[in-house]
């Protein structure tokens, strides 16, 4: 039976550092999805995750964390927001979203190159996107969270979530389809 992010906490406090391994390992890849719609660098993404792991382990350390509370999860990429916020305050100006569409020969590689480049689009419109929109699309559509745990993760009430989510989806849905008649007029 697989432990719950809550058992790993508990197990963590009480010295078992194979709990920890184990919510790193299940948090690793979201925490760098997550924090690089903020960052918007990969590189800087993967440093801030890492950085949101040293911290936890101080936090979780320091009984900051209470699974009594409420889940993991919310707890965890609100800190990943608020030590991005950190930094994007702490630096001049937002960085580029790095766009890179590999060269394949395979059979597929056009498939490949279309698939990188809609993702693409799709990394630039949630980038375009105001702060919460951009948080709460991006914790609903890829990191599966419901609106509630998206409301404690972003400190916000459930209405302004639900807002912020359909807001999101409309805008990116508009450019999208703004994006096809301009290239369907070409």
């Amino acid at each position: 039976m697989n432990a719950t992010d809550e058992d790993l906490v508990r197990a963590y406090a009480l010295g078992d550092v194979v709990a920890l391994e184990q919510l790193v390992e299940r948090y690793s890849s979201s925490a760098v999805r997550f924090a690089q719609h903020f960052i918007r660098e990969h590189h800087a993404a993967e440093d801030l995750s890492q950085d949101v792991f040293v911290k936890l382990v101080t936090v979780l350390r320091d009984g900051g964390y209470d699974p009594a509370r409420g889940r993991f999860a919310p707890f965890f990429f609100r800190m990943i927001r608020n030590l991005a916020i950190d930094r994007l305050r702490g630096r001049a100006g937002h960085a580029a979203l790095e766009m890179e569409i590999a060269a394949t020969r395979e059979a597929d590689a056009a498939f490949i190159v279309e698939r990188d480049e809609r993702r693409g689009i799709v990394r630039r419109m949630i980038g375009e996107l105001p702060h919460s929109e951009r948080a709460a699309i991006t914790l609903r559509e890829f990191e599966g969270l419901s609106y509630k745990e998206i409301a404690e993760s972003l400190g916000a009430p459930v209405d302004s979530v639900k807002t912020w989510i359909f807001r999101a989806r409309r805008k990116m849905e508009d450019a999208w389809l703004a994006m096809e008649a301009k290239r369907d007029s070409v």
